[in-house]
């Protein structure tokens, strides 16, 4: 009889620790799938951004994360910008709009000349670069 009791309780535990291992792998595969999910929708762009300093690397990659980039990296030496975005949230040219519209010209957009007086001196960039975007962000015919 004791033997009974004591299998009838060993079943008992193991019932409990199997019903609670399970949501936790299960828990553990939906976040995997998620995150796949994730990954395989991001999109990844480069474009040249006009700048100067550390200073400008901030505002430039704050202000294509604020467009919806997951990712932004700002190469001071060579101008260029690289994003990551998922292109169900954002796009290239929203990213490079935000860019101009916090002063920058760059490869889709010219800044106007407001924001770009907005800048700390040291930020101010020779504009007589090759800025590639004929589109002015305060234009409102060309969006």
């Amino acid at each position: 009889m004791k033997n009974i009791l004591v299998f009838c309780l060993m079943i008992s535990l193991s019932a409990v620790t199997t019903a609670q291992e399970a949501p936790v792998s299960q828990a553990s595969n939906e976040v995997k799938k998620k995150t796949t999910a994730v990954s395989e929708k991001l999109e990844t762009s480069e474009f040249m951004v006009l700048g100067n300093c550390g200073m400008c690397e901030k505002i430039i990659e704050k202000a294509a994360l604020s467009a919806g980039a997951a990712t932004a990296e700002w190469d001071v030496k060579a101008d260029l910008l690289k994003v990551t975005f998922n292109a169900k949230k954002t796009s290239t040219d929203a990213i490079q709009k935000a860019v101009a519209l916090a002063g920058y010209d760059n490869a889709g957009y010219k800044a106007d000349d407001a924001a770009y007086n907005k800048l700390h001196g040291c930020c101010k960039y020779d504009r007589t670069g090759a800025a590639g975007g004929a589109k002015s962000c305060t234009d409102s015919s060309q969006h």
